[in-house]
């Protein structure tokens, strides 16, 4: 494999993948999938298309070409001649009475193919070439000159990418990449063998069938690989809600019916259907009449999605057809979700709404703080106090800035003490993923949630040997820790604000404790490694340190208490 570095698997199926950078700075990423789970088969494909390609990334480099169109001809050019190889390989297998000689004319062919990609179309072979390579030069010669010839050329390279208006130096460059394909296309007849040729004749399966087509399969295949990187499994569930959503919406379940205006159509329907779509198991089963006669009875502030998660929405087709094409399937090459992405009319600071302390403070007064009837009724007044996920999550997410799910898959493991203070850890675990490198990160422990008991909660976790702080969170259904707490916030956001409280949910405790460290004064960084950002240039990505525990405890306990203890 080390011999191939643009060869690489996905799943069971070998790609090709190559990239460079255009003059404009810009990337170029060409991937090709090889349609072939056989090794050998990989290599060979690998070693033609790298050799092609060649021609094709330079004249991407030089801004000649567009990415799109290099990659389409190139795939469209390999495909086509290995087909015609190969069809030929099986006519000589049926028809030959001669096999030495039908060697000796592929040897031919392939000789002539080459010295005219080598030395051009006007190629003048030497007199003491074999004959036959010289009838077959002279053959290619007259054909590539050719009306019918140049027409088919451009027919081809139309039908890929689009475009019929070539210039004669684009001509060329296309006439250049043809010959080019030809030439490498013949040589794989020469890079095997007598032995292995018959032995591989015998053994080789047919040409594998594509993968299927249906969104949801491909959705399905591709969050294989996605939850193999690390991918938290709140993202895969968004690509799998998605896949229902937009068949639901367009009555299109395979990805290579969809065209562009079908994009148009669902993005309209995602301004039009009710804001709460999703949030009800009933939602999984209602056809597209049912949602929008659910929209018609609705507020017109209960309707349509925001800018952002139809943006989401328009980006996870994007990805779902780029896999697609990466996997060989016939994808619209028109089809461009992305381009129809609407403009965001707020800053995304404004987005999100931050509690004040009065309103985190009112927050707590909550029965869950203060006194319950019941852990079932746990927002109910009464006389006890249930310790539970409800009632420490949002206490720790006002401590930390911590994510929902962050909190809520929580394990008793993932408290650990660091140069005598006791901490969070954030990092991967099988209860939950983070979202990405930045997030992996260490929070020290506010002394007020010391002083409400959370040790003893932890020891109380270990004794029991559950491998969650809070396995009451967790729901099998879809196979998470967050929801739960997050549905119960927004119920005791209602209770206690009112009107005062819609725009406010868990995440906003995120914002109040950037926004509470930001008004003390806080560095930058020590904030950012709080929360969980990335820094602002290569050089705090790169090469700046986290800050140490010490400063960080420091910072930590800057946030004012928020709760009476009890």
């Amino acid at each position: 494999m080390n011999a191939q570095p643009h060869l690489f698997k996905r799943g069971d199926i070998y790609q090709w993948r190559r990239k460079t950078r255009r003059f404009s700075t810009k990337n170029v990423d060409i991937k090709l999938s090889l349609g072939t789970t056989d090794r050998n088969q990989a290599h060979i494909l690998a070693r033609k298309v790298s050799a092609e390609s060649d021609l094709i990334m330079e004249q991407i480099v030089r801004n000649r070409i567009p990415p799109e169109h290099g990659r389409a001809f190139l795939t469209a050019v390999i495909r086509k001649e290995r087909a015609k190889i190969e069809q030929l390989r099986m006519l000589a297998r049926i028809d030959s009475l001669d096999p030495a000689d039908d060697a000796r004319h592929d040897n031919a062919m392939a000789e002539a193919w080459d010295r005219i990609a080598t030395s051009g179309v006007k190629h003048v072979p030497a007199a003491d070439i074999d004959d036959l390579v010289h009838d077959n030069i002279e053959l290619i010669r007259k054909d590539l000159v050719s009306a019918p010839r140049q027409k088919a050329i451009k027919g081809a390279f139309k039908d890929q990418t689009g475009d019929d208006n070539l210039s004669a130096m684009e001509y060329a460059q296309v006439l250049d990449i043809y010959v080019s394909g030809k030439a490498k296309a013949w040589a794989g007849a020469e890079e095997r063998t007598p032995a292995v040729q018959s032995i591989q004749q015998e053994t080789t399966a047919p040409c594998l069938e594509l993968p299927s087509s249906k969104i949801i399969d491909v959705v399905n295949r591709m969050n294989v690989i996605k939850r193999a990187e690390g991918i938290e499994e709140k993202t895969l569930r968004q690509y799998q809600s998605f896949a229902a959503l937009f068949t639901m919406l367009s009555g299109i379940g395979d990805i290579t019916k969809v065209r562009q205006p079908d994009v148009k159509a669902f993005r309209a329907d995602l301004s039009m259907m009710p804001k709460s779509w999703g949030k009800s198991p009933k939602d999984q089963t209602a056809t597209r009449d049912e949602v929008m006669a659910k929209a018609a009875t609705l507020p017109a502030d209960k309707i349509g999605l925001s800018v952002g998660t139809i943006n989401r929405h328009l980006e996870h087709l994007n990805q779902i057809a780029d896999w697609a094409r990466d996997e060989g399937l016939p994808v619209d090459q028109n089809l461009k979700p992305a381009k129809l992405r609407k403009k965001e009319t707020v800053r995304a600071r404004d987005k999100r709404a931050s509690f004040s302390v009065d309103q985190l403070k009112a927050v707590f007064r909550n029965p869950v703080w203060t006194g319950s009837k019941s852990e079932y009724h746990q927002t109910k007044p009464g006389q006890d106090i249930f310790k539970n996920g409800i009632y420490w999550c949002p206490l720790i997410g006002a401590y930390t800035g911590a994510r929902r799910e962050e909190i809520a898959g929580l394990a008793p493991s993932d408290i650990i003490e660091v140069e005598g203070i006791w901490c969070f850890s954030i990092e991967d675990s099988e209860l939950r993923r983070i979202k990405n490198l930045s997030s992996r990160r260490m929070i020290p422990i506010h002394s007020h949630l010391i002083e409400l008991g959370f040790p003893d909660h932890v020891r109380k976790t270990e004794n029991n040997n559950q491998n969650s702080l809070f396995p009451n969170l967790y729901e099998a259904g879809n196979n998470a820790f967050g929801r739960k707490v997050g549905r119960r916030m927004r119920q005791i956001i209602d209770m206690e604000l009112g009107v005062y409280g819609a725009k406010l949910s868990f995440h906003s405790l995120r914002h109040y404790v950037q926004n509470h460290l930001d008004h003390e004064g806080v560095d930058d960084k020590l904030v950012r490694d709080i929360i969980g950002h990335e820094g602002k240039d290569i050089h705090d990505k790169v090469y700046r340190k986290s800050a140490q525990i010490t400063q960080l405890h420091e910072a930590i306990e800057r946030l004012p208490k928020l709760l009476r203890n009890r």
